[in-house]
């Protein structure tokens, strides 16, 4: 089972296992020539409790104002939160002129971008898929390494790793269960996978401690046996 991070338009252009593959290793000359097309008339950018995070530490702000402001939750069983496009323009609200305005706490989809990924849920192996064709510039001699080094996907690849295996054991629980308060549970997960953090703390320890509150609490809204 993997959990795909969708490449630019990818909701407009082909499934993910149809676009090419490539490995670490190999030649990727890709470079970001700043036109800014990957930003414009965009709602299919969703965001991770880290991306989220990211964004409130870079603002200053409390995570959940910044979802209140710039974000709307997705439709589904397990809650999700994707940005919400400029009602001014149709854009990212943070395109600014030709640029972003957040370009260092960008989500993973733009850091990605023209990339996408899948994450196998039981190794974490991840696999990178190239969206054709490419805009930007070339360089020679370059190689997907370099690429994901130098757009900080590297850094953060353990913690997606285990928020899409956290997220999908979390989406297993409550398909498994047909009748339960469903706003109830909705408010616990929105509050434990995205609200409930101070952008003053690291990400993953508050991630991890969210997630053991969580585990009782669910687990009785669910009507679930208590686990050993």
């Amino acid at each position: 089972m993997t959990a795909p991070i969708m490449p630019g338009r990818f909701a407009e252009s082909m499934e993910l296992e149809a676009l090419p593959r490539i490995a670490p290793e190999e030649e990727f000359p890709f470079v970001c020539a700043g036109c800014g097309d990957c930003c414009r008339a965009r709602r299919d950018i969703l965001l991770s409790g880290l991306d989220l995070y990211r964004l409130a530490r870079r603002l200053g702000l409390p995570p959940r104002t910044v979802a209140e402001a710039f974000c709307r939750e997705t439709p589904g069983t397990l809650p999700g939160l994707r940005l919400m496009p400029s009602r001014r323009s149709g854009n990212c609200p943070f395109l600014d002129g030709g640029g972003c305005a957040v370009h260092d706490a960008r989500p993973l989809a733009c850091a990605l971008y023209p990339l996408g990924q899948a994450i196998d849920l039981e190794t974490l192996r991840t696999e990178y898929y190239i969206q054709q064709p490419l805009c930007g510039v070339r360089v020679p001699g370059r190689t997907l390494q370099n690429y994901l080094e130098d757009s900080g996907v590297l850094e953060r690849a353990g913690t997606d790793a285990f928020w899409a295996r956290s997220c999908a054991a979390l989406l297993r629980r409550l398909e498994g269960v047909q009748h339960y308060p469903r706003a109830a549970v909705r408010n616990c997960l929105l509050r434990a996978l995205y609200y409930d953090y101070d952008f003053r703390d690291d990400f993953q320890p508050q991630f991890n401690a969210n997630l053991a509150r969580l585990e009782p609490l669910l687990s009785r809204l669910l009507g679930e046996t208590q686990r050993p």
